[in-house]
């Protein structure tokens, strides 16, 4: 991204990365401060995405952070269960403009024209454990299934008079996609790890293989896909009510 140009008149350019707006509709947000130049009346986005903006808005709340700062509190939400099991691929309704979507839930297909890469990936069942730090210890899943969560809010404490309360889940993870720019995207090897550096790895690098490391794949993934199963090409969410 960059700004078109400073006060007086003169390119500017101002590099942040706003990061890839995946999957459906979504609110991004960059961090501008201190890198406009006094004056400037126009900011120009770049990419080479497909990415529509329905709008921009110019938030200054930093100025007046400190004072917010004081009427603010964060407490976490314990996870306390996380199943992965298999959902199917929900109704998709596409709107306007392209890319606006909506998916229905509880309406679902349990076929599609889908395939997944061919690896190793995380058994179904119980996966709280691989969701309780941040580690190589990842649930590894593809088209069609679900990671299913339960947070338990008992322990909330009670809001003031006149305050409100919002949630905000944070996940942090790996996609990879199966198109002809993905790094190795026909395979789920290799795992991404967290001191990995550049993925494909640089020369030299390999997922570690420490007793820890083993024990987590021999463990939790052991549900092998050739990439080659039988399947339906179409989509079939019932007869119509």
């Amino acid at each position: 991204m960059g700004n078109e140009n400073d006060a007086n008149g003169k390119w500017v350019r101002v590099i942040d990365d706003m990061g890839f707006p995946a999957g459906g509709p979504r609110t991004m947000t960059a961090d501008l401060t201190g890198k406009l130049p006094p004056g400037t009346r126009k900011i120009r986005i770049t990419t080479n995405l497909q990415v529509y903006w329905d709008s921009i808005l110019i938030d200054r709340t930093a100025q007046t952070f400190q004072d917010k700062a004081q009427s603010a509190r964060l407490t976490p939400v314990p996870l306390v269960r996380a199943d992965l099991g298999f959902r199917g691929f929900p109704l998709k309704i596409e709107g306007a403009p392209p890319g606006n979507v909506q998916y229905i839930y509880e309406k679902t297909s349990a076929t599609g024209p889908y395939t997944r890469p061919a690896g190793t990936y995380t058994r179904y069942g119980d996966v709280l454990p691989l969701l309780t730090a941040l580690d190589d210890e990842l649930v590894v899943f593809g088209s069609g299934d679900e990671v299913r969560l339960d947070f338990d809010p008992s322990n909330l404490p009670g809001l003031p008079q006149g305050w409100v309360r919002d949630y905000f889940f944070a996940a942090y993870g790996y996609e990879k996609d199966m198109d002809f720019y993905a790094a190795e995207g026909n395979f789920v090897a290799p795992l991404p790890f967290l001191r990995m550096g550049d993925y494909p790895y640089t020369p030299g690098k390999s997922f570690p293989l420490d007793d820890a490391h083993v024990n987590y794949l021999l463990e939790y993934n052991t549900r092998h896909v050739s990439g080659n199963e039988q399947r339906g090409y179409w989509f079939d969410y019932g007869s119509p009510k």
